[in-house]
């Protein structure tokens, strides 16, 4: 099976993968994770009931998450989706649609949509919604 776009010029395949915004992987604690789910509380249920029937708690329980890389102006650091968590034996994977916003608020757009160049050199914020989880095992 081919793979078009593979065949495209190294040059402009590795412009590509640099105009992309990087992320890191940082830690951070089950209860920052669930301060950024909360919005969909059918996530935070599930999770709730994992500890529940693990007989777990929250601050014992550490997650990764992405981490916006040094290029962002205005966001390094920023943790942000998708976060991975250890919940005794289940992994949770949380994914997420990030939309970004300038100094005023205001909406910026989201990856894809906006060039990389004006979200990292303007973001101050963003918010995250659209979450979508897997377990597994």
């Amino acid at each position: 099976m081919r793979i078009k776009w593979l065949r495209m010029p190294l040059p402009a395949l590795a412009g590509l993968l640099m105009a992309l915004p990087s992320y890191a992987q940082v830690s951070v604690g089950l209860g920052e994770v669930l301060d950024a789910v909360k919005g969909d509380p059918e996530l935070v249920r599930q999770i709730e009931v994992e500890l529940r029937k693990q007989d777990l708690k929250a601050p014992g329980i550490g997650c990764v998450a992405a981490a916006h890389g040094s290029e962002w102006r205005l966001l390094a650091g920023g943790r942000a989706a998708p976060y991975e968590c250890r919940i005794g034996e289940r992994l949770l994977r949380i994914d997420a649609v990030r939309t970004y916003f300038d100094v005023s608020g205001r909406r910026l757009g989201q990856p894809g949509q906006v060039g990389a160049e004006l979200l990292l050199s303007r973001a101050r914020s963003f918010r995250e919604g659209n979450f979508q989880w897997t377990w597994s095992p």
